[in-house]
């Protein structure tokens, strides 16, 4: 029986393949379970327009990671922190920090996983920290944006 696949299987086929396989395996196993369709027209300009809406929407996907990316890295987040004398920092700026002042400043929500700090902040200055930006829907779509941070500091009230 000649079958398209809906589904990645495998060993077998991934999606769009065209295979021939036993009839029993396909009527029995396969299209119980939604892994193919028998094969005719109909079901093949059915799967050409999932792929063509799931190129439409990779592309979406990717347009829009890199258009965080892109905001990301043309902006200057700024923290600002409290000093004492000699500005040194109370505390330091840890990555969940600099995920609420990103979404505060730039309007992002990021996961405080995706921030590549090695150690937390504890000096004012200028530091330069890599984002990992990547897709829930696509996990092959991922890209890395270098982002400044400003780490001010403000005088304690006591």
């Amino acid at each position: 029986m000649k079958v398209i696949f809906i589904q990645n299987v495998p060993k077998l086929g991934n999606f769009g393949d065209i295979k021939e396989v036993a009839d029993g395996y396909a009527k029995n196993f396969l299209i119980p379970k939604k892994y193919v369709l028998p094969y005719n027209e109909k079901n093949v300009k059915y799967v050409e327009q999932i792929k063509k809406n799931l190129e439409a929407k990779y592309q979406r996907e990717q347009d829009y990671i890199n258009e965080v990316k892109h905001n990301l890295e043309k902006s200057s987040i700024t923290i600002s922190v409290n000093v004492g004398k000699d500005n040194k920092i109370f505390g330091s700026v840890t990555k969940e920090d600099i995920v609420e002042a990103i979404e505060q400043q730039v309007g992002y929500k990021i996961d405080k996983h995706s921030i590549k700090l090695d150690q937390p902040i504890k000096e004012i200055g200028v530091f330069s920290v890599d984002i990992i930006l990547s897709s829930k829907m696509f996990p092959e779509i991922t890209t890395v944006a270098h982002t400044k941070i400003w780490v001010v500091g403000r005088e304690k009230n006591k």
